[in-house]
């Protein structure tokens, strides 16, 4: 029996990618949280791809497992969210074993065990190559987020230097649009926001140079960590109004 031509086989090989996803290629992707640690109590995993996919992400591809390598059981809500975009998805670990007290919680405990490490497998075929990290579970963050506990570097007038800013614990990987630079005019700032180090460090890169002046960091109430905590309360804490935590949502810097 003859071998099959390279036409016959490019075919058959144009064909199992088009099964995959019709219409589209093979999309690639990068995970948030990024760095080295999540906390006990992490609430959001979030996949960032280069286009969207065809069909909804398959939670039957989307493992964790702790240190042994044994799959961690009803970790996920099977319920993948995209955005308006369709080229982020956010995996929702159980709430119910997250909170203390409540039902999952008692009968099954925390997903994640302080001090283990954990692996996230995807491994859904409209990805161009199967995901993995690794992390290695630090104790549960209950606290809000606190802005006063930032550190923000200093610029140097008449530059387009980046401006950093140094948070004590990672944001959640959509944080860099909601953080804004207002000008010594009141005036928002035009320039480049993203994430880095983990999502331990906001930077600001502005589309003019920098004049001397007080300047406001400006950060939008529904800011998260990956544990669900927010500007204005904690992730198992009664929601305070935005308005009442409307000051504590801005940080002073002077460029002299």
């Amino acid at each position: 029996m003859r071998a099959p031509s390279r036409a016959i086989l490019n075919w058959l090989a144009s064909a199992a990618l088009l099964a995959v996803a019709p219409g589209l290629a093979l999309a690639g992707a990068g995970l948030t949280p990024s760095g080295p640690t999540v906390a006990e109590n992490l609430l959001r995993i979030e996949l960032h791809l280069d286009g969207p996919l065809a069909a909804p992400l398959d939670m039957a591809h989307v493992a964790l497992f702790d240190s042994t390598g044994t799959p961690i059981r009803d970790a996920f809500l099977d319920l993948p969210l995209p955005d308006q975009s369709g080229r982020n998805v956010t995996l929702l670990l159980h709430p119910g074993r997250i909170k203390r007290g409540v039902g999952p919680n008692l009968a099954l405990g925390p997903a994640l065990r302080s001090g283990q490490s954990v692996t996230l497998r995807i491994d859904d075929p409209q990805l161009d190559r199967p995901l993995e990290q690794r992390w290695l579970v630090t104790a549960p963050l209950r606290q809000r987020i606190d802005p006063q506990q930032w550190a923000v570097q200093t610029v140097q007038r008449g530059s387009l230097q980046p401006l950093r800013v140094i948070v004590p614990a990672a944001l959640d990987g959509a944080a860099a649009a909601q953080i804004a630079v207002q000008d010594p005019e009141g005036r928002r700032m035009s320039g480049t926001a993203t994430l880095t180090a983990g999502e331990r460090e906001w930077r600001f890169t502005p589309a003019r140079i920098w004049r001397p002046g007080t300047y406001l960091l400006r950060i939008h109430p529904q800011l998260e960590d990956p544990q669900g905590n927010r500007l204005c309360s904690a992730f198992e804490q009664a929601e305070r109004s935005a308005q009442l935590c409307k000051d504590e949502g801005q940080v002073a810097f002077v460029i002299d």
